[in-house]
């Protein structure tokens, strides 16, 4: 028997670690050919990053060893190919996946790599072993490989029948692998279907516009099998869940699952941003499970320019607002996603993008990523680049929310986006940080009440707000000024690609700044509310509204240790509150109330406090007190 190892690295989150799921589909569909089984065998899969010489001993004798290969990996891939190429200099090396480039230009660089694959690998790479086995691969779909010192591309596979793949959680794949490894928590990846009917220049998630779906009995299958063997959290790989009708069937079957089996526990889809009425329909079954992390509006960028420069059509604002207004009145957590560094934005355009979305009511979570080239996007192709002015820069691969490197054996990359001919690099430096001060500030609420209640009550803007806010920081002294001054001096040495922040008191884990900077905020709020003070006292509000307002922005922020309280107040700021995230416009009343405090859930410790509310309750706004766990006090007041 000839032996086939397959190597799909992840990094390890908090003692819990992906199932390899790419490599299992492939090895389930090889292994349905009798004339590959009786002649190949798959003694383990590689999948979790350890020492390279402790992975290399895992590989005895290997024939053939392919590797799965994505951003957080491919340096890590390369490494140890090299090890097993002076190792074992007879064995097929192969590499494929989303961080190979389609134009089999890797073969160019790296001579220890003998075959590329390209596109779905389930069926290639069935076809490539029977090539291997034969001695003649030349008739195998989507390859790369040398000959006679060029090399050969052959044509492009027809796509997989989707009805015809096994699961490789339902053959037993991931079986023994959880029998060896049995002190790790798994997380899985499901798919109900592939393709995608958009083409956004920056992604290149799949490579088809065509929507086939996987069998629905397989499907739920699967959720059932991920019930049975107390899977926690299933991230779901369509491009678009709940486009079509049967994702609702598929949202039902997995809450029946976890009530039968109390697992899994959380399933994470990326939604479908024009089905408008399903979606709400899947989050709302979801949502009273607490499956979801909540319902995904996103918009990527604001700008008309920038829209059309990467293909990209949003919903409208108004759209937009009604949505928002939907799920907050069924306590529905909403959040939006923009993506900076996309050609055609601007300093200004971005900013003031941001706000846009709180303007229109998206005061739950907006989180911001940096544009990344990926190798097979349209954004990649040099001419686009060129179009574009897009300055690229290698920047080492951010490890966020898991154990911080120090002494990393090999490091992975991230090539990202740091300036555009609309946007230099001092102005993507400022975004930066204008970015981390709203998601801090806003979207994690340290300052949200004080910025609403000045927007409805002086009619001062977000972008106004939160400009002179940053403005302040840069130039003030303390603690905030030097942590902002820290986020500017990695973010203009972004060589380094240093983009997260640790601090052991919150855990063996690393954190977004804009996370990490609200952590310190809450483990010191005192300080650090006396250093914002100047700043919120500018705008001259009365003493008494301002003192209520100080007041109610500390109580509504969640925080580790704080057990049943009572907060008392000369106007009724809740009700506002909670009428003009509501999209209303309600009256400020003044008036004596009482407020009772009775938080769900304390935290003795920081880390636990951190994981919870920050790392896995970001999205659905845990960093600001629930609508149950606030109440009127005692009778007589409210």
């Amino acid at each position: 028997m000839k032996n086939v190892y397959f190597v799909q690295v992840g990094f390890g989150f908090d003692g819990s670690v992906y199932l390899p799921y790419a490599a299992g589909t492939i090895i389930a569909n090889c292994l349905r050919y009798p004339e590959i089984a009786s002649v190949y065998r798959f003694p383990d899969i590689i999948f979790f990053r350890e020492k390279l010489a402790d992975a290399l001993d895992k590989i005895e004798a290997p024939d053939v060893v392919a590797f799965s290969c994505s951003v957080w990996n491919m340096e890590y891939n390369k490494s140890l190919a090299r090890l097993i190429r002076q190792k074992y200099p007879d064995c097929v090396i192969t590499f494929g996946g989303h961080s190979v480039k389609n134009d089999g230009s890797l073969l160019e660089t790296e001579t220890y790599i003998d075959i590329l694959t390209f596109g779905e690998g389930e069926e290639t790479f069935a076809a490539l072993l029977r090539g291997l086995d034969a001695g003649d691969v030349s008739g195998v779909p989507s390859l790369a490989y040398r000959e006679n010192g060029r090399i050969v591309r052959t044509p492009h596979a027809p796509l997989c029948d989707l009805a015809e793949l096994p699961s490789p959680y339902l053959t037993g794949v991931f079986g023994p692998l959880m029998a060896r490894y049995p002190e790790y928590e798994y997380l899985s990846v499901i798919e109900t279907n592939r393709g995608c009917p958009y083409r956004c220049a920056y992604c290149d998630w799949v490579t088809e516009k065509k929507m086939r779906f996987f069998p629905l009995e397989k499907v739920k299958a699967e959720i059932r099998w991920l019930g049975e063997h107390n899977i926690a959290y299933c991230f779901c790989g369509d491009s678009n869940f709940g486009m079509f009708s049967r994702d609702v069937e598929i949202a039902e079957y997995l809450v029946e699952t976890k009530r039968k089996y109390g697992y899994p526990e959380v399933f994470r889809p990326c939604y479908e941003k024009n089905s408008a009425d399903r979606v709400f329909e899947i989050c709302s079954i979801l949502n009273r499970e607490g499956m979801d992390k909540g319902a995904t509006l996103a918009y990527q960028t604001l700008s008309p320019v920038a829209l059309k420069n990467i293909g990209r059509q949003n919903l409208t604002m108004e759209h937009f607002s009604a949505l928002v207004q939907r799920y907050n009145e069924a306590g529905i957590p909403a959040y939006s996603e923009l993506i900076l560094g996309l050609p055609g934005e601007t300093k200004e355009s971005f900013c003031r993008g941001i706000c846009r979305l709180f303007e229109n009511g998206q005061h739950n979570s907006v989180s911001v990523y940096h544009c990344e080239m990926l190798p097979n996007a349209e954004m990649a192709d040099p001419d686009y680049i060129e179009r574009f002015g897009i300055r690229v820069i290698k920047v080492a691969f951010n490890h966020i929310h898991s154990a911080p490197e120090k002494d990393e054996e090999v490091k992975e990359y991230s090539y990202l986006v740091r300036a555009t001919a609309s946007m230099p690099p001092e102005d993507w430096v400022y975004a930066n940080l204008f970015s981390v001060a709203v998601q801090c500030f806003h979207s994690l609420g340290v300052l949200r009440f004080f910025a609403l209640a000045l927007h409805r009550l002086q009619g001062l803007s977000y972008h106004d707000f939160y400009t002179g806010l940053l403005d302040f920081i840069l130039s003030s002294g303390g603690r905030l000024s030097a942590l902002w001054r820290s986020f500017k001096q990695k973010y203009e040495t972004s060589l380094a690609g240093d983009w997260n922040y640790h601090n052991e008191a919150f855990g063996h884990v690393t954190w977004f700044f804009e996370e990490g900077a609200f952590l310190e905020i809450i483990s010191d709020y005192d300080v650090f509310e006396a250093e914002l003070l100047p700043f919120l006292q500018r705008f001259g509000l009365p003493e008494d509204l301002f003192c209520d307002l100080k007041r109610y922005q500390r109580m509504m922020l969640r925080k580790p240790c704080e057990t049943e309280s009572l907060y008392r107040f000369s106007y009724d700021l809740h009700a506002w509150f909670t009428g003009l995230v509501a999209g209303k416009e309600p009256a400020l009343i003044k008036r004596d109330v009482t407020l009772r405090l009775t938080p769900k859930k304390t935290y003795d410790a920081y880390p636990d406090y951190a994981r919870e509310t920050v790392w896995y309750g970001r999205r659905r706004g845990a960093s600001i007190y629930g609508r149950t766990e606030i109440a009127y006090g005692p009778e007589g007041d409210g």
